[in-house]
C-alpha cells in the first residue's frame, strides 16, 4: 500500500513537472523516490522500473511512456468536462431563449380570460340564471333550518292510520319525479312532496298549489321500486289541504261539475260524436241515462259536505263568492 501510494505522489509529481518542462529532473525524483521508501524496490533505469517488484506482474512498459500516458488521459478527461461544461452551457442558453418566446399557460389564461370567451347571448343567459332563484331538489332553503318545531308527528300518523303505512318505506330514489309527466311541466315534484309527508311538514304540504298539479295517471306508483303507494298519499294530502281551507279553484269548479251533472267531465256534444263514430252509446249508462240518479248524487254530497268543502252554491249552481 505505501509503495502504492509512493507511485500515485511521483504521478502526480510528474504531471506537475510535465506542465513545466522540467521532465529529467522528474525523473530523478521519481529513481529517488523509490530508491528511498524500501530496500526492495530497485529502479533498473533512470527512465524504466520493474513493475514485477512492486505489484508481482511482470511488465516492460517504462515508467515515463505509463505517467505520459496517464497525463494525455488526464488532459483528455479536462478537454472532456470543458467540452460538457460548454455544451451544458449552450443548452441552458438555448433553454433561456426558449422559455422567453414560449408564452406560459399563465400569460395565456391572463390574456384570453374566460368570460371573453362567452358570446353576448351566452352572457346574457348566465345573467339571468345567477338572478334566478334556483330549484332546488332539497327539501330546505338556504335561511330554513328544520327542527321539532317544523314537524307535526300526527300529520304523518294520518297516512298510516288510512292504510298508507308504506309511507316509511320511501327512500328518496327519485324513480317517481323522473317519470312524472305532470314534473316535465309544472313544479311539481312528487317526491319532495312523499319527503315532507313522511317528516311531517304539514304545512308546506297543504298550503303548497304544486299539491294540486297531480294528474293522478299512477306512473310513479307503478315505477316505485319500494311499492310505496304514492298516488294515495297524495291524494290523502289533498283531503287534509282542503279541509284545512286549502284547494285550488279548478278542483272547486271540478267538484261544482258532480253536483251539477253528477259527472267530473261532462259530456257535451263533441264527445257525444265521438262515442257514436266508435260504436258507442251516445250517453253513458251513468247520471246522463238517468237523470233520476243525479238526485241521489247531490243527497250524498249535501250528507258527506261535500258541498260545503268546495263552497257549492245551491241557487247559483256555482261556486259561492
Amino acid at each position: 500500500m505505501i509503495i502504492r501510494g509512493v507511485f500515485s505522489m511521483s504521478i502526480i509529481n510528474r504531471l506537475k513537472f510535465l506542465f513545466k518542462g522540467e521532465n529529467d529532473k522528474e525523473v530523478t525524483d521519481i529513481t529517488n523516490d523509490v530508491s528511498n521508501t524500501s530496500d526492495d524496490v530497485q529502479a533498473t533505469s533512470s527512465k524504466k522500473v520493474n513493475d514485477s517488484i512492486v505489484s508481482g506482474t511482470k511488465t516492460t512498459a517504462p515508467i515515463s511512456s505509463s505517467v505520459k500516458n496517464d497525463s494525455e488521459e488526464d488532459s483528455n478527461d479536462l478537454t472532456f468536462k470543458k467540452d460538457l461544461e460548454s455544451l451544458d452551457d449552450e443548452k441552458d442558453s438555448s433553454e433561456e431563449i426558449v422559455k422567453e418566446d414560449t408564452p406560459s399557460e399563465t400569460t395565456t389564461k391572463e390574456e384570453v380570460p374566460k368570460e371573453d370567451k362567452l358570446s353576448e347571448d351566452d352572457k346574457e343567459v348566465k345573467q339571468k340564471l345567477n338572478n334566478k332563484e334556483r330549484d332546488k331538489m332539497t327539501l330546505l332553503t338556504d335561511k330554513e333550518i328544520l327542527n321539532d318545531s317544523n314537524r307535526d308527528p300526527d300529520f304523518t300518523a294520518e297516512f298510516i292510520d288510512a292504510g298508507i303505512e308504506t309511507v316509511k318505506h320511501c327512500f328518496q330514489c327519485g324513480t317517481c319525479s323522473g317519470g312524472c309527466p305532470s314534473g316535465r311541466r309544472t313544479p311539481y315534484k312528487v317526491r319532495q312532496i312523499v319527503r315532507k309527508c313522511l317528516l311531517g311538514l304539514k304545512e308546506e304540504v297543504i298550503s303548497d298549489d304544486a299539491l294540486w298539479m297531480c294528474t293522478t295517471c299512477y306512473t310513479c306508483q307503478e315505477r316505485c321500486l319500494r311499492s310505496v303507494k304514492i298516488v294515495e298519499i297524495i291524494k290523502k294530502a289533498r283531503n287534509i289541504a282542503a279541509h284545512a281551507g286549502y284547494m285550488a279553484k279548478p278542483h272547486k269548479m271540478t267538484g261544482v261539475f258532480v253536483m251539477n251533472t253528477g259527472h267530473a267531465v261532462p259530456i257535451n256534444d263533441d264527445v257525444k260524436a265521438l262515442r257514436s263514430k266508435i260504436g258507442l252509446p251516445e250517453v253513458p249508462p251513468t247520471t246522463h241515462a238517468n237523470p233520476d240518479a243525479l238526485a241521489e248524487v247531490q243527497k250524498l254530497c249535501k250528507i258527506t259536505a261535500f258541498d260545503e268543502l268546495i263552497g257549492y252554491d245551491e241557487a247559483t249552481g256555482g261556486l259561492k263568492e
